[in-house]
């Protein structure tokens, strides 16, 4: 009977914990997310407009990495890694950055679209413009610099979201509510997935340990929750 009951209240706690949304389950990491989300609202709305994007949506992709960066940004130790990736490329280190924990290899990965489209290019050349006769080992380097400032990070945002938007278009214009699901889950997977591959990792709940171990959430859920929660609720009111 004792056993019983144990398996009853396990089970019954199991259920009270996976009710939780994401704003009770991650607590502080979450408003101190939120509270970074505030405090560069001004900033977002402009940098993003800039580019005919919008600032909540673009938020809302990245606001999963802001939590995870908030959560474990005291055990991670970049230094050696920036390293191993500046003299032996994203093949041997490839390690996230900044608040939305960007890669080398997704850098490196936009660039490359852009050396394909002289739109992009046009639109942002400034990622694909280093100084003059610049070693890929100097690229590297300042990848990693560049990664570091907010700015930088804000700017692969824009480009990403611009190429993703493009790519998806057919699915994003046949079902506009569907915009955050690709966009958020093509910002995990990789802008060469598909889209039956970003539907199925938006069901995945591995969010925030990786696709290693389940989590109580999938990445889409998170984002999709501030978005709902936060953004709305924000952007009509007077700053």
């Amino acid at each position: 009977m004792k056993c019983v009951w144990i398996a009853t209240l396990l089970f019954s706690s199991s259920i009270n914990a996976n009710a939780l949304s994401p704003e009770e389950y991650f607590g502080e990491s979450y408003h101190e997310s939120v509270a970074f989300y505030k405090k560069n609202l001004v900033h977002f709305k402009q940098y993003f407009n800039a580019f005919g994007i919008n600032s909540d949506l673009a938020i809302s992709v990245v606001f999963p990495e802001i939590i995870r960066y908030n959560r474990f940004r005291d055990f991670a130790e970049t230094t050696a890694l920036e390293l191993a990736y500046v003299t032996g490329g994203s093949t041997v280190a490839d390690f996230s950055i900044g608040r939305f924990q960007m890669k080398p290899s997704f850098i490196e990965n936009l660039e490359a679209e852009i050396e394909k489209s002289s739109q992009l290019k046009l639109k942002f050349a400034k990622i694909v413009t280093y100084k003059a006769n610049c070693t890929e080992l100097e690229r590297r380097k300042d990848r990693v610099a560049r990664l570091k400032q907010p700015n930088w990070q804000s700017l692969y945002l824009a480009c990403f979201i611009t190429i993703a938007n493009e790519r998806f278009k057919r699915e994003i214009n046949s079902n506009p509510s569907e915009q955050l699901m690709i966009l958020s889950s093509a910002y995990n997977l990789g802008l060469t997935a598909s889209y039956p591959d970003l539907a199925k990792v938006s069901q995945q709940k591995t969010f925030p340990y990786g696709s290693l171990s389940m989590g109580r959430f999938s990445y889409f859920d998170v984002a999709n929750y501030f978005y709902q929660n936060q953004t709305l609720k924000t952007q009509n009111k007077p700053l």
